[in-house]
């Protein structure tokens, strides 16, 4: 993780911001990522979510949102929801959160290479799409996500 993306966290944690993590990976797997991209100090252990907490739900089912958000207190209309999947950002605009599409280096500018177009085939209906209505803002990497969160007021510029 570049220093960009950790002083983002950084600045959201100062902020009355609440930081979850929501993942379809078992939640042993997303804290050992955590760790390893050096923003596990940012997750508070309950408020961080593994496919395995929130059973027999995943998402982009409403249901398995609506588990994390009870959880936590928190509402729809206060969420932004940051993934890199389109059905989980239609699921989550669908309840009401703001959302930020991950799309991938080079996919903004689609300067796709051949391999990661062939790989983009077979997500059918889960491509990035950073034209989808339900697509508040997009990104290539999570290092450009301040921008938006400075555009939006989130954390101060």
């Amino acid at each position: 993780m570049d220093q960009r993306s950790i002083d983002t966290f950084g600045s959201l944690s100062k902020s009355s911001t609440q930081i979850v993590g929501f993942s379809n990976g078992p939640r042993l797997y997303v804290e050992r990522v955590l760790k390893e991209i050096g923003l596990a100090k940012y997750f508070e252990p309950s408020k961080l979510f593994g496919v395995t907490d929130v059973l027999p739900h995943c998402k982009p089912d409403s249901s398995s949102f609506e588990f994390v958000l009870n959880k936590v207190g928190a509402v729809p209309k206060q969420c932004i929801m940051v993934e890199d999947s389109m059905k989980n950002i239609r699921a989550a605009k669908s309840l009401g959160m703001k959302t930020i599409l991950i799309m991938g280096k080079g996919r903004k500018q689609a300067t796709l290479n051949k391999n990661a177009s062939l790989a983009e085939a077979t997500k059918v209906g889960d491509a990035p799409d950073d034209k989808d209505q339900a697509v508040d803002a997009a990104v290539e990497t999570v290092a450009e996500i301040d921008t938006i969160l400075k555009e939006w007021k989130v954390i101060s510029a």
